[in-house]
């Protein structure tokens, strides 16, 4: 019961987008008719009737609603936390739905007017943009908090020294509720001018007050600008589900996990190679630059396993583990072997025992110091042959270096070099034949077999290496 609600009504699934926008559609109605019984809005579709009417539908609708949220946290609750359906129960949420399924009509105005703000609360469960805006709002909780706690002090305390100062010389306060309305509307620079300071030390408190609510607000805008560009960024990931759906379709493509200096130095030789891959990474600057440059991007972290599931690694044919932390690396790398044993994993280690391990669970290493090393030691003893190697490499003009698996039913399995057409015809020179039962054959001869499931490492112009990969299946 609670993975077909939650799938059908409360996920990302087609389904749940359509039941989002007609829950919309119903709340927005049902506001229309109270709005419309009421005569607030210049509506004349007919009698009071039509507008109960409609209020009846909307009811039963919300009450319906209400059960299936009832039916899959109850679900979930009673496996795990049977005290969270206690929690859920008394939250909120539940009594703005409860207050929702209330006929308008039936309570007197103007306290049918909690009922229509329960209405307008209830859309923000169903609208992705005002969602990520509330989620923004409560990310940034610790520091709105803090924020609210500094006024709510200096709030106080201004209140009670007016009061002890001027309520005995001051007309306008004649009890500590006039002292802190005072306080409120200085201190955010409203300013009515119903009550002011009489005292020098009065004067000198409301001067203090004012620079300080112009600061907090300064602040307060800054805190709630930073939490509303975070959840931006994420909708503009995602915007319709543009993106998660062209990530959805994605197989046989690669997953970088970090978009840091030697992410974008793989993600840039993916692109260069016409391979298909998509970035986790979880700073909010990394990630809008990988958006800026046109690649398909998950903001979060490589380590959540619902994050790698979002990036189809199930269908991935490889994964690059380029995070800053080796600890992150190989989380990530069970975590990837988990959900599939058969994905190429190339991981950057930082240390010795790190490489032990990531070679232990089936990885594939990358030392920046070893690989530092080696080409320094390479460059020393024959420069020319670096200075070659890395032209290959780099060169999207010259020669490039590739690979060639050749499965059971290509043209060329079973078939001597010398038989086939790969260097005449496509001007491509064999380097080495490798085969997991078997070692790799380097220089092979023309008289060497090429056998089914084994790979060719070959080396090529870019034009040769893409008209030989159209046929070498």
């Amino acid at each position: 019961m609670k993975l077909q609600i939650r799938e059908t009504f409360y996920s990302n699934a087609p389904s749940a987008q359509l039941f989002g926008s007609f829950m919309e559609l119903a709340v927005f109605t049902s506001i229309i008719s109270i709005l419309g019984y009421d005569s607030a809005i210049p509506i004349n579709i007919g009698s009071p009737k039509i507008y109960i009417i409609i209020e009846f539908i909307s009811i039963i609708i919300f009450a319906f609603e209400m059960i299936l949220r009832f039916l899959m946290t109850y679900s979930e609750c009673k496996k795990r936390k049977p005290y969270s359906f206690v929690m859920f129960l008394i939250s909120f949420t539940t009594f703005v739905d409860l207050l929702s399924i209330i006929p308008y009509y039936m309570l007197p105005y103007p306290y049918r007017i909690f009922i229509l703000i329960a209405r307008i609360l209830k859309t923000t469960r169903f609208s992705p943009s005002i969602k990520e805006m509330i989620v923004g709002l409560q990310e940034k909780t610790f520091e709105l908090s803090t924020v609210f706690f500094i006024f709510v002090f200096f709030v106080f305390s201004a209140s009670i020294v007016m009061f002890a100062l001027e309520s005995k010389v001051n007309p306008g306060i004649n009890n500590l509720f006039d002292a802190v309305w005072w306080s409120i509307v200085t201190v955010t620079t409203v300013g009515y001018g119903d009550i002011r300071p009489v005292t020098s030390i009065g004067r000198v408190i409301a001067s203090v007050l004012m620079i300080l609510g112009i600061s907090g607000i300064a602040v307060l805008t800054g805190i709630i600008t930073t939490g509303f560009t975070d959840r931006l960024l994420k909708l503009k990931l995602n915007l319709g589900g543009v993106m998660e759906k062209k990530i959805s379709k994605l197989t046989n493509h690669y997953i970088i996990c970090g978009y840091g200096r030697v992410g974008k130095i793989v993600a840039k030789e993916l692109e260069r190679f016409h391979k298909q891959f998509v970035i986790i990474e979880s700073n909010k600057d990394s990630v809008q630059e990988a958006i800026d440059n046109g690649y398909l991007t998950i903001a979060g972290s490589a380590t959540d396993e619902e994050v790698l599931k979002k990036a189809n690694i199930q269908d991935a044919l490889g994964i690059a583990l380029v995070m800053d932390s080796d600890a992150d690396n190989l989380y990530t790398l069970i975590t990837a072997k988990d959900e599939n044993r058969e994905i190429l994993a190339i991981a950057r280690a930082n240390t010795e025992d790190s490489i032990k391990k990531f070679i232990k669970l089936g990885a594939k290493t990358i030392s920046p110091y070893q690989s530092s090393g080696y080409d320094i030691s390479r460059m020393l003893i024959s420069p020319r042959t670096a200075e070659f190697v890395s032209i290959i490499m780099q060169s999207d003009k010259t020669i490039e270096m590739g690979e060639f698996f050749i499965s059971k039913d290509s043209q060329y399995a079973n078939k001597k070099i010398k038989d086939t057409d790969i260097r005449s015809k496509y001007n491509i020179i064999i380097i080495a034949i490798t085969s997991k039962n078997k070692d790799t054959i380097f220089n092979p001869k023309a008289d060497d077999v090429i056998e089914p499931k084994s790979t060719l490492i070959c080396v090529g112009t870019k034009e040769d290496m893409e008209k030989f990969e159209k046929v070498v299946v």
